[in-house]
């Protein structure tokens, strides 16, 4: 009799340790446990590099995905959104507009710049992005718009910022999202609360500079 509650005590604690390895392992060794904190965890701790992922603009122009990646004085704030979208994609874009008035009260235009990416290349063309960047007043070469060129293109942006897009059957989508910081190294680094823009650009500017936004 003892030596079965033995074996059940100790086929218990090694159910408990392989569940708490288990636990540790999906929560960044401990230190959250949201998916959202996970990516948080992990950008700090292993910055992404940016793949060559060519985009077009809302001028139409080709562009890169590496022109963000090359080391420079500028950081990039990006958010990912589809145009049509009525629900958490106005936060992103709200958080961006009130960032480009705060960026350019503050002169920061040389140090900071804002990109919105599409995951909806089929309906936002440039045309839609460039209707979407008039109405919201971003000002040319500070808030960008653009999609991917190539559809094919859209699993490797949308792993590289760990968004989930998942189809609603009516159109639209339901999925995550974040506000992402591209450093001067040239890699996603940091992801903040898409509705705390203010955080972001308070965390940026006392990390590199020991400023406290005003």
């Amino acid at each position: 009799m003892a030596s079965s509650v033995a074996r059940s005590a100790l086929a218990l604690a090694v159910v408990l340790i392989l569940g708490l390895i288990a636990f540790g392992a999906v929560t960044a060794g401990f230190a959250t446990v949201t998916a959202d904190g996970v990516r948080r965890v992990q950008l700090e701790r292993h910055p992404r590099p940016l793949p060559p992922l060519g985009l077009i603009s809302a001028d139409g122009s080709a562009r890169s995905l590496l022109e963000y990646g090359n080391a420079q004085a500028r950081v990039t704030f990006v958010t990912l959104v589809y145009l049509q979208c009525r629900s958490i994609c106005r936060t992103s874009m709200s958080g961006q507009a009130w960032m480009q008035h705060a960026i350019q009260s503050r002169g920061l235009e040389s140090r900071v710049r804002l990109l919105t990416l599409s995951f909806d290349p089929v309906h936002d063309t440039p045309d839609v992005m460039a209707e979407h960047a008039r109405r919201l007043g971003a000002e040319a070469g500070l808030w960008e718009f653009a999609t991917v060129q190539n559809p094919a293109d859209l699993d490797a942006m949308l792993a590289l910022f760990d968004i989930i897009v998942l189809p609603d059957g009516l159109g639209d989508y339901t999925h995550n999202a974040a506000l992402f910081l591209i450093d001067e190294t040239g890699r996603v680094a940091k992801a903040y609360d898409i509705d705390r823009p203010d955080l972001a650009l308070a965390d940026y500017l006392s990390r590199k500079h020991g400023e406290v936004p005003g």
